[in-house]
């Protein structure tokens, strides 16, 4: 049976249609793969030439400069957020507005100032430290690593991009050649010339002003094995040569480093870094273990239970990194002991805020007493005036009874 003529023209259409796209496809196929090429020609010209550490070049000073984008953009929005901040009053909480719900700081609390006072100037530079020192801040927290010679340098990074004008890693470089760089144009243009600093001239500037210094390792530091030159070693002979030892306190997140001090210098004060849950952990456990005066947790993962348990097997609690004002209060409020910030001023701030709204406590409390006082005199008063007019008027009864008896025995 011969088809219909309107099926015959449908079913022709269709085909140009399937026709017109698998052509198009083939096409649009052809282009991109022809497209493809031609970027992967270019790329082969363009890097063929060039050894692998002149292409590793490149890549790090492409890393370099979107790191340098990166730590700009963080400096305005740090910029912005200090702005705000220091634009609103400290807030107090309801209860700390009422006589005896004040809060309550222990007898020896802790301004620390993380990397130096590192939300005004920049972050592990000496500048940082002298800044914080003035402020009156009572420990200075600073990260040390190694270099390519084996020598301990102040810098947080694995890499130099964000706080430096170098780039690349930190191991890869001679301490000289780290201490020409640049660590504060980052920052801000004014700081230009800055540099990184040496553990020793930490250590010398603490020594001179008194100071608590937290030194950090970074994990990038850790060696299967203990050589004589490792990381433990120099900090422990640094802080022995400069006679600081009741003045350093070394943390780090990787543990193993403080165990090994604990076994190498058990009178080095030390601190574990944790930034995990706390749930699971036993202090009491961990100082025996570790010989640690104090833990050091994020702040995200501390609890008043936690901190309960710290302080019943006799350690500090000093959280990071800790820079509003609603933390502040909150973490005072569980009994912690110090704190971390990147804004030592904010935390002097509150703290005065606090010490103004204890003492306007006092002097009302005293107040009160006074008036208790004066109002326990007036009662006593009145009660010895009305015995006295109660004996007069006994007196004067007696007289008046007195006198009409002999009244009458007259008459």
């Amino acid at each position: 049976m011969a088809p219909k003529k309107n099926e015959k023209t449908k079913s022709g259409h269709k085909g140009k249609s399937s026709e017109k796209q698998q052509r198009k496809i083939k096409q649009s196929g052809k282009k991109n793969k022809s497209g493809s090429e031609a970027r992967k020609i270019k790329l082969y010209k363009e890097f063929n030439h060039l050894s692998a550490p002149e292409i590793q070049a490149r890549l790090d000073a492409f890393d370099h400069l979107i790191n340098t984008t990166m730590a700009q953009e963080f400096q305005a929005a740090q910029a912005r957020q200090d702005w705000v901040e220091l634009q609103q009053p400290v807030r107090q909480s309801d209860t700390a507005l009422h006589p005896g719900h004040a809060l309550s700081l222990p007898d020896e609390f802790w301004i620390i100032a993380h990397r130096g006072w590192s939300g005004s100037y920049p972050e592990n530079t000496l500048i940082g430290l002298r800044e914080a020192i003035k402020l009156g801040c009572h420990m200075i927290e600073f990260d040390v690593t190694l270099t390519k010679d084996r020598k301990p340098i102040i810098i947080h990074d694995k890499t130099l991009s964000r706080t430096t004008n170098g780039y690349g890693k930190v191991h890869k470089y001679t301490f000289q050649e780290l201490r020409r760089l640049d660590a504060g144009s980052w920052f801000h243009p004014k700081y230009a010339g800055a540099h990184l600093p040496s553990l020793d001239e930490i250590l010398l500037i603490a020594k001179g002003a008194g100071i608590r210094i937290n030194i950090e390792i970074k994990k990038e530091c850790w060696e299967d094995d203990l050589p004589v030159d490792s990381i433990e070693h120099q900090i422990i002979n640094a802080i022995e040569k400069y006679r600081v030892t009741d003045r350093v306190i070394i943390s780090s997140f990787r543990w193993g480093f403080i165990k090994r001090i604990h076994e190498i210098a058990p009178h080095v004060q030390k601190a574990l870094l944790h930034y995990k849950s706390t749930a699971t952990l036993d202090p009491a456990r961990l100082k025996k273990e570790y010989g640690i005066s104090s833990f050091n947790p994020q702040e995200i993962e501390l609890n008043q239970k936690f901190v309960n348990k710290c302080h019943d097997a006799g350690l500090k609690v000093l959280p990071f990194t800790i820079n509003t004002y609603r933390d502040m209060e909150q973490y005072i409020n569980m009994g912690v002991d110090g704190m971390f910030t990147n804004h030592p001023n904010r935390l002097f701030r509150f703290l005065d805020e606090q010490k103004t709204n204890l003492h306007a406590m006092a002097v009302r409390e005293q107040t009160e007493n006074q008036s208790d006082v004066a109002n326990a005199i007036q009662r006593l008063e009145e009660e010895e005036l009305d015995k006295a007019r109660r004996r007069a008027r006994w007196r004067a009864k007696r007289l008046l009874l007195e006198s009409q008896a002999g009244n009458v025995e007259q008459a």
